[in-house]
């Protein structure tokens, strides 16, 4: 089973389809695909709450899922996997924006979560947790540095 990522999309980075293909198929093939979601979803900064949402599933579905109690259906996956790549979308483009000193071109990254088949609710909801998460981080890593 494979996931399939559009080949010919135009605004999805190459590195954002390897990265989709990367986390869905260790989901997969994982033998314990409940801690692989989990493990992503904390990177995403989500609750599982946020992500039923998403996923158009209940919170204890999602729960089920990460206790590996439930297999993800692919249609989880695809969907998980979109949240996924667009939360690392999202801070990679944040970051580099911030070191370049340019405005973050939200339209582009509109475009990407289409294309990732996220909708533009839904693309908020992950951009606000992914850039409050990469924030966050940022704080953590220069405290240490002052240390």
């Amino acid at each position: 089973m494979s996931v399939e990522v559009e080949d010919d999309s135009v605004f999805l980075p190459d590195w954002a389809k390897e990265y989709a293909r990367e986390v869905a198929g260790s989901i997969l093939l994982s033998g314990s695909p409940g801690s692989m979601v989990k493990n992503y979803r904390d990177k995403t900064a989500l609750t599982q709450r946020q992500v039923s949402m998403i996923t158009d599933v209940s919170r204890e579905t999602v729960s089920r899922i990460e206790n590996d109690k439930l297999n993800p259906s692919y249609k989880f996956i695809r969907s998980f996997t979109g949240i996924v790549v667009l939360s690392r979308a999202v801070k990679c483009y944040f970051a580099k924006s911030e070191r370049m000193g340019n405005k973050i071109d939200l339209p582009y990254l509109e475009r990407i979560a289409l294309e990732l088949d996220v909708n533009r609710d839904h693309f908020e909801e992950i951009a606000v947790s992914s850039l409050d998460s990469y924030d966050k981080k940022k704080k953590e890593v220069l405290k240490s540095l002052e240390a």
